[in-house]
């Protein structure tokens, strides 16, 4: 038998580093300036707005964010450059996926 299935109750030696605290890297920070100019987002306080309302923090350098901040900015990048929703008619005439009675 292993002893070491019975050492539950033994100290890790180093936690292993979450991703929570892992830097943003170089690829990423290439993917947001990629995805910021694909999207026509040229302006600085529009990039600083986009971050941090992502992050929840205010953020003087893109290098200052952490890799699980990524995900989150390229997600508002995509939505803001999509095209404003229709708000004209209702609710019902705005829907975006047929319903049963639009089948009959």
């Amino acid at each position: 038998m292993n002893d070491s299935t019975f050492d539950i109750f033994k100290e890790p030696d180093a936690p292993a580093p979450l991703l929570a605290d892992l830097p943003i890297d170089d690829a990423q920070v290439q993917q947001l300036r990629e995805a910021f100019a694909a999207a026509g987002i040229v302006s600085m306080d529009d990039r600083r707005e986009i971050i941090e309302s992502c992050t929840v923090r205010a953020v003087a350098s893109i290098r200052e964010l952490l890799a699980k901040d990524v995900r989150p900015i390229l997600r508002r990048i995509e939505e803001w450059s999509l095209p404003p929703k229709q708000t004209s008619g209702s609710a019902w005439d705005n829907r975006e996926e047929d319903t049963w009675i639009d089948k009959l």
